[in-house]
């Protein structure tokens, strides 16, 4: 069985708490920014680097450094998602702020749309149930 390590990122705007989610090319469900890690790409790296590519922001990841200052931010956790062609997606995951703009950008390669959903709205749209725990989660323990 193939294993793919990647990394995604939860961002919600601690304004307004909404999140930021993408129409994903190819399961055409409105899922999280994220992608797969490159040779020599730090899960952090990769969860930002696919934020701004999916989205067009910069942001900062939220978490604590454990144990030290100066180790990796500890992630929000670490989802095994399988496939039906019965490769695996271990998926490194992340939330994060904006750090300024909160105006997405399209990016047409990765996505068919991107918007800023509230909680109630993930109840109405199709997405991965997921989404809605990890938002929920976020919202009562990150960005209160």
């Amino acid at each position: 069985m193939a294993r793919h390590f990647c990394a995604s990122v939860f961002i919600i705007n601690p304004v307004d708490k909404r999140i930021l989610l993408i129409m994903h090319r190819k399961n055409h469900r409105w899922t999280q920014p994220g992608g797969h890690i490159e040779l020599d790409e730090t899960p952090e790296e990769c969860a930002l680097r696919e934020a701004y590519e999916e989205t067009g922001l910069k942001v900062t990841l939220l978490g604590e450094h454990f144990p030290r200052e100066e180790d990796f931010i500890r992630p929000l956790g670490i989802q095994k998602n399988r496939h039906s062609n019965g490769e695996m997606h271990v998926d490194i995951i992340y939330a994060a702020i904006p750090n300024n703009d909160t105006n997405p950008t399209l990016n047409i390669e990765e996505s068919t749309d991107i918007r800023w959903f509230t909680r109630e709205e993930l109840d109405h749209i199709d997405c991965f149930p997921d989404i809605k725990i990890t938002m929920d989660y976020i919202l009562k323990e990150m960005i209160k």
